[in-house]
């Protein structure tokens, strides 16, 4: 079945079943060229052969003046039944086709057909396509339009495709359909069948110029070279077309006068202008006008006050190439010229007409490219700094640009590309500085292409570099290794980039020098290392390093590096305001980075809708964008967050993704990620030995997920797996370490599980104390909160204090409801049966958890949705069409108990 056609197919088999049945009838299918209708014909035919008769013609353009040429086409399997008609009609069709020197008469040609036709499929049901019936000589078009008009009691299917522009067609009396351009979601789907391997730029180029025609869709990948498909060649622009669409639009402009061609050339190098800027490039004003509504009178454009737009999606292409480069450069001349100096389309105006170096230009397009990184758009920006390097004239210069060039195509997910420019940046030029950006984005993909060790060399090899030269890119350089560092899990590294960003040397930098106090903070974090490393250091605004018109997610500190050291909170919101800029940007790669770490942080601050759904979006772009490093993270992340719910098959079918890269690759932190997530599966399951061996693995030194830093979060469920096991001994000897190692009074979000973790261990009064200190800490997430509870009540139950119990184990089923945590739910519901609690009726829903009924993407919808955003802006920030919006809204007003848009507004899904 074709993609995205199930409408037309359900309208097809209706005609066709119909035919079977004795009732026939006609369908004529309109549509621009290349919308489908010809592969439409050909399917229902193939599909529909077994028991029908198939008859098929299609129009010529060049035998349109040969009268019943078609005609003749379609009938010549059945001219052996000829005899059988009576004689007037046999002559005519004889006359018609030049067997006779009868004179055919159209009224008898028509008839005759239809006997024909009716005799053919008295045993056996016909069916009939004729294609290009645009084309069709207006003597078979006649008879065809008898024909289609007196099919009710034949066993005769009649359909024909023409295009929306032709003058016979749609017939009065006989049943139409519109054939439109695939939807977003369809053409996707198409080209991925076309061409399942590419890169998401190239892919969302293809899919905007085809415009939803799957003709396009089809052959403007087969009109492009390797190097154009994998991205290491910019795609041109226009695109090329494919040898059927030169079929279509050979010659647009055919016919028309110089003036009406140099106006139709000068509309398609501007691309959708305005009519005015178009005029004002014309030396002859007046002619162009009349020349302009000469071209929408012949259906080529389309005209308003805003734009001149061609009514086919490929005809500017045909117009564009058709035209020799003297021509095509002199329009381009031209239109720079009618435009305002600041009008950055003169810029691309002037860059396409140059031929050779041009520093002028080059300083032009690095301009530009700098007020569309201000203005959060990566693809315009690389784009221009692509074309300055190919027209500077000094190597340096060009190389550096073409750094930055693959540092804009890398962040939109067009790794190749980027690679390519790097090898043509590193060919042109050996400075250290470029060297070192070189050995800086190449290391940033080295971490996002699954390999931290390798991106850590390359890091701090670049860094040493620019150390005299570049203070800011050294801190880059360094801040990253701290990230590739943190996900390879060397902590002896960590502590060398310490060393390297607070020694001494030209290129200081204060942030770095914070920075590096951080890192050495997590470098002395393994627990094999002896002696006191308590953090001492005040926490700093590490937030502000991540704010930027368009963020740079790979130069930013180690995720969970605030949770450890104070800030969780504006980190977190950092990173929420960071994704919200690349998604609108259209930055994918960057994109999967940052919601990596917004996820991670998400989750262990207790915001878990918000984690599911950035989760699974991260978790796409990662895999689209050819991330490994980051989507083994993702798959982790959302296996504890399954795990955490209640659904052990997810977990484990998440975590084995996620081992399944991390592993091999030894990424240590989603090594310790998926452990932590398993073990917390098996402790929701009650299975507390083996999640204290799972837990174990991360936590003890040498373990096959052992993780200076993830270990430290691992350790309060680890503790509790112990205790439950009836092992506590293991679990004070880790507590001992930890309190040795970490300070928690620094770090809010550890507070809270540290105090209940010394609560398990503790005995006598001080048990008390301690589950009331780790209820009283800041920061504490409703997870947190809700599990102390749930063991706070358990041990006041053990003490027979039930009236207590009672109170945190319903304050537990509060927190944990709120979360949707199903194990945690029904061990707290547990103790209150034990504890004489009959109510056992489970809270409402808090207002802010009802988010938790929605799939991640109504809940991305739903959130902006409440912001006041229309259907067309969500639609532009998710990548998706309107009709989708609308569809996922619809579906999800009854699961938040609304009616109306105006409910949503304003409503806290977070």
């Amino acid at each position: 079945m074709l993609v995205g056609r199930g409408r037309e197919w359900d309208e097809l088999f209706t005609v066709v079943g119909a035919a079977r049945e004795g009732k026939g009838r006609a369908l004529v299918l309109h549509g621009p060229p290349g919308v489908g209708k010809s592969a439409l014909l050909t399917g229902v035919t193939e599909t529909c052969a077994p028991g029908m008769r198939a008859l098929r013609a299609t129009g010529v353009e060049g035998e349109a003046g040969l009268p019943f040429a078609a005609l003749h086409q379609l009938l010549r399997p059945l001219l052996p039944g000829l005899g059988e008609l009576p004689r007037p009609q046999a002559d005519a069709l004889c006359g018609a086709f030049g067997m006779s020197a009868v004179r055919a008469d159209r009224f008898l040609v028509g008839l005759a057909t239809l006997s024909l036709l009716s005799n053919a499929s008295a045993g056996t049901p016909l069916l009939i396509t004729v294609d290009d019936a645009h084309w069709l000589d207006p003597a078979s078009a006649e008879a065809l339009v008898f024909l289609a008009r007196r099919l009710e009691s034949e066993a005769v299917a009649l359909l024909l495709a023409t295009r929306n522009d032709a003058g016979l067609f749609p017939l009065p009396g006989v049943p139409d359909l519109q054939i439109l351009p695939l939807n977003d979601a369809d053409a996707a789907g198409l080209l991925a069948r076309t061409l399942p391997k590419t890169v998401p730029t190239v892919r969302k180029r293809l899919l905007r110029e085809a415009r939803g025609h799957p003709l396009a869709l089809v052959e403007l990948p087969a009109a492009l070279s390797p190097c154009h498909l994998d991205g290491t060649t910019p795609l041109p622009d226009p695109l090329p077309l494919g040898e059927r669409q030169r079929k279509f639009f050979h010659d647009p402009a055919a016919g028309l006068t110089d003036v009406q061609r140099d106006v139709l050339l000068l509309a398609a190098a501007a691309g959708d202008a305005e009519p005015s800027t178009v005029l004002r490039a014309c030396t002859d004003a007046d002619a162009a006008r009349d020349a302009l509504f000469e071209a929408v009178s012949t259906g080529v454009i389309r005209l308003d006050q805003r734009e001149v737009t061609f009514r086919h999606p490929l005809a500017r292409s045909a117009v564009y190439h058709g035209a020799s480069f003297r021509r095509r450069r002199a329009a381009h001349l031209a239109l720079a010229r009618s435009l305002a100096p600041d009008d950055d389309r003169r810029v691309w105006h002037l860059a396409a007409a140059s031929v050779g170096p041009d520093d002028a230009v080059a300083r032009l397009l690095t301009e530009l490219a700098e007020r569309a990184r201000h203005s959060g758009d990566p693809a315009t920006a690389g784009q221009a700094l692509r074309r300055a390097a190919e027209l500077a004239s000094e190597p340096l210069e060009r190389a550096l640009l073409l750094v930055e060039a693959a540092e804009y195509a890398w962040m939109t997910a067009d790794t190749s590309h980027a690679e390519t420019l790097l090898k043509q940046a590193e060919a042109l030029d050996g400075d250290p500085r470029m060297r070192a950006r070189v050995l800086g984005l190449r290391g940033a993909m080295t971490h996002a292409g699954g390999d931290p060790a390798a991106a850590c060399r390359l890091l701090l090899d670049g860094a040493r570099l620019a150390r005299e030269t570049d203070a800011e890119l050294t801190a880059e350089l360094l801040v990253t290794a701290a990230r590739a560092a943190w996900a390879a899990g060397d902590p002896a590294t960590l502590t060398q980039i310490a060393e390297l960003g607070a020694g001494p040397g030209p290129a200081e930098h204060a942030t770095l020098r914070r920075f590096s106090r951080h890192f050495a903070y997590l470098g002395s974090l393994t627990p094999q290392q002896p002696g006191p490393a308590r953090y001492r250091h005040p926490p700093f605004d590490a937030a502000a390093w991540l704010l930027s018109p368009l963020p740079r997610p790979w130069v930013w500190p180690p995720v969970l590096l605030p949770h450890l050291t104070g800030g969780t909170e504006a980190m977190t919101a950092a990173h929420r305001s960071a994704a919200d800029a690349l998604r609108a940007a259209g930055a994918d790669g960057a994109l999967a980075m940052s919601l990596t770490s917004l996820v991670a942080l998400e989750l262990v601050t207790g915001q878990w809708s918000s984690g599911l759904a950035n989760g699974v979006e991260g978790l796409r772009l990662a895999q689209e964008a050819g991330q490994p490093g980051y989507a083994c993270h993702l798959h982790a992340l959302l296996a504890w967050l399954a795990a955490a719910q209640g659904d052990s098959a997810r977990c484990r079918a998440l975590a084995e993704q996620s081992l399944a890269v991390a592993a091999p690759h030894h990424i240590a932190s989603a090594l310790a990620l998926a452990h932590w997530a398993l073990g917390l599966n098996a402790l929701a399951e009650g299975r507390p030995d083996q999640a204290a061996r799972l837990l174990g693995d991360v936590v003890s030194p040498g373990g096959p997920a052992e993780h200076f830093m993830v270990g430290w979060l691992v350790l309060p469920d680890l503790a509790e797996a112990w205790v439950r096991s009836g092992d506590p001994a293991p679990a004070r000897a880790a507590l001992a370490r930890f309190e040795q190692r970490a300070d928690p009074e620094r770090a809010p979000h550890l507070h809270a599980p540290w105090h209940r973790c010394r609560a398990l261990l503790s005995t006598g009064e001080r048990t008390s104390a301690r589950y009331e200190s780790a209820l009283e800490a800041a920061g504490a997430s409703p997870f947190d909160i809700g599990r102390t509870h749930l063991l706070y009540g358990e041990w006041l139950r053990r003490n027979r204090r039930i009236k207590s119990a009672r109170e945190h184990l319903h304050q537990a089923t509060t927190h944990l409801h709120m979360l949707g945590a199903r194990p945690w739910i029904d061990l707290a519901l547990e103790e209150l049966r034990a504890a004489g609690d009959r109510s056992l009726i489970e809270p409402a829903a808090d207002p802010a958890s009802v988010s938790r009924r929605l799939t991640p993407r109504e809940l991305q919808i739903a959130r902006l949705a409440a912001r006041g955003m229309s259907n067309s802006d969500i639609a532009a920030q998710l990548f998706l069409s309107p009709r989708t919006v609308g569809y996922h809204l619809h579906k999800l007003f009854p699961k938040l108990g609304i009616t109306s848009r105006t409910q949503l507004y304003g409503r806290d899904l977070s």
